[in-house]
């Protein structure tokens, strides 16, 4: 290797955001020296809430790491309340925690917790320090070359910093991927989607507001829109249909009449960030380089819409079994069985990946119905909802698709 760094031994994480900072975490957590390199300032401003769900195996992982820390996020956010789904104006499906068996069972307030993601991340940022994670901030890699004894990370300062293994953790459109040959497999979905925050209503009623999900909702003119709240505001996300004006739905005159429609026209006045997207549907067809020194996670290995939370909360997973994977292969004895722990959790998360990128879709199909056969079958589960809960509660479940955790696992993601 040319000029190692300090100590060959080393996990260099690439991406300083919440799945590079817990993946950091672990690893040092695992006896491993960790530098983290992310090519923005500390200071960085990050607009918006970004992604605002941890689910609760998430939170638990978070535990897992390092004891009480998924405990301290959740405190920082907020549990629903409940949810409400419709679908043409009627309502179909209706949750509130804690009440009836459903609610008993499924306590939504525990499931989740709701925040934006900067409180996640100097929750991450903070344990690093403790546990003598080191940054260099400012410092955008421009190439990661591997070789079968390391990696050599190529800042575009040109400096050279030599590890033993990689985390490509530095999004979606990551250098590391690039670098290793990977290639994202998948498809952009074509529908646009307009995300909007807005802050907490001075009533105090944001935090105890129900999420609600409106399918074809005629306050909408038959668009689909979601809102629900997170520690300190609202999200509202509206689905685009084919010929809008996307630019003047996005605009604050545009926003302030549709969201008026479906919550309190204060909220329409009160916006502190505003996204279009058309969300990625994809997967790396690999997670790891031909000399199994890098690990891919989180948006570097894969693209998902963002129903049912499943970017962050499986980049958690991915960060967190890379770094045990990274620290088992440091302590292997031969080369042979360090190959074999990196191979098997770049095999072990693409599943997943794969896993997530169709339950994503399918989410999409059911909010988009683009075939007779979807748009039938949602139209008969929401006139015997009424009648028959599973039916409501199925339409409910259509954008976000969760699946319970196995019985004493806690993979979901």
């Amino acid at each position: 290797m040319n000029q190692p760094l300090r100590g060959f031994e080393r996990c260099v994480v690439v991406g300083a955001g919440p799945v590079g900072l817990v993946a950091a975490l672990a690893a040092a957590r695992r006896g491993v020296s960790v530098l983290v390199v992310e090519g923005e300032g500390r200071q960085r401003v990050r607009p918006g809430s970004r992604a605002i769900v941890l689910a609760y195996p998430t939170l638990r992982r978070f535990d897992a790491v390092l004891p009480g820390l998924g405990r301290a996020v959740a405190a920082e956010g907020i549990g629903l309340s409940g949810y409400d789904a419709y679908y043409a104006g009627r309502r179909v499906f209706r949750y509130r925690a804690g009440e009836g068996v459903l609610g008993r069972v499924a306590r939504s307030d525990r499931l989740v917790t709701s925040l934006p993601q900067r409180v996640t991340e100097t929750h991450l940022y903070e344990a690093c320090l403790r546990e003598g994670v080191e940054f260099r901030w400012e410092s955008p890699v421009s190439e990661v070359v591997t070789r079968r004894d390391g990696v050599e990370v190529v800042l575009a300062s040109g400096e050279r910093l030599g590890a033993a293994y990689v985390i490509g953790a530095d999004g979606a459109r990551s250098v590391v991927r690039k670098s290793i040959g990977a290639t994202m497999r998948g498809a952009p979905d074509d529908t646009p989607f307009i995300i909007v925050d807005v802050e907490a209503h001075p009533d105090g009623s944001t935090p105890t507001t129900p999420g609600h999900f409106y399918y074809r909702e005629p306050r909408v003119d038959g668009r689909n829109v979601m809102h629900m709240p997170f520690r300190g505001g609202m999200r509202i996300d509206l689905q685009c249909q084919p010929g809008d004006d996307v630019d003047y739905l996005a605009s604050p005159k545009g926003i302030r009449e549709w969201t008026s429609r479906v919550v309190d026209p204060w909220y329409g006045n009160h916006v502190t960030w505003v996204s279009t997207y058309r969300f990625h549907q994809e997967v790396a067809d690999t997670f790891t380089d031909r000399h199994h020194r890098v690990l891919l996670a989180g948006e570097a290995a894969h693209l998902f819409a963002p129903w049912g939370g499943r970017g962050l909360n499986s980049g958690v997973f991915d960060a967190t079994d890379a770094a045990s994977a990274i620290a088992t292969a440091l302590e292997s004895r031969t080369r042979a069985e360090a190959v074999r722990a990196i191979a098997r959790c770049a095999t072990t998360r693409r599943r997943w990946g794969v896993h997530n990128r169709d339950v994503s879709s399918r989410a999409l199909h059911v909010m988009r119905a683009p075939t007779p056969a979807i748009r039938t079958t949602r139209a008969l589960a929401a006139r015997i909802a009424p009648a028959f809960w599973p039916a409501g509660a199925w339409l409910a479940n259509g954008p976000i698709q969760l699946t319970p955790p196995r019985v004493g696992s806690l993979d979901l993601y």
